[in-house]
């Protein structure tokens, strides 16, 4: 039988991790969830994930931080999520940390699930 991936997903919203969780566990995925940077890092360093799929705004540590604390430390691909930020406030924020991913929030599940694929799958 073929190892699952394992996505980290991590946003201070009990219902986007809900939702996340649910419908990429439905999909063959494992999923660990965190709602805030702090905790990210934590089970990152615990079980490296294959894949990050994060907020940009969260408490205890922004999101910016929490990717580039995980590009230092690991090499994964990155989902970054937000209701704040549009595509190109994206590049402004965050020139020096390649994203493979970023969705605006309402998130289209359909369209992260072929992103998620993409990457992992190559």
């Amino acid at each position: 039988m073929k190892k699952k991936n394992l996505i980290l997903i991590v946003d201070d919203e009990k219902e986007i991790r809900q939702l996340l969780k649910e419908f990429l566990e439905k999909n063959d995925y494992d999923v660990m969830v965190a709602e805030d940077g702090q905790q990210a890092l934590k089970l990152a360093a615990e079980r490296v994930p294959d894949l990050l799929i994060t907020d940009m705004l969260l408490p205890k540590e922004h999101g910016i931080e929490v990717m580039q604390s995980m590009k230092d430390k690991y090499f994964l691909p990155i989902i970054a999520i937000s209701g704040i930020y549009n595509q190109s406030e994206i590049k402004d924020r965050i020139p020096d940390i390649f994203v493979d991913g970023f969705f605006e929030k309402p998130l289209n599940l359909d369209e992260i699930l072929h992103c998620v694929r993409s990457i992992l799958n190559g």
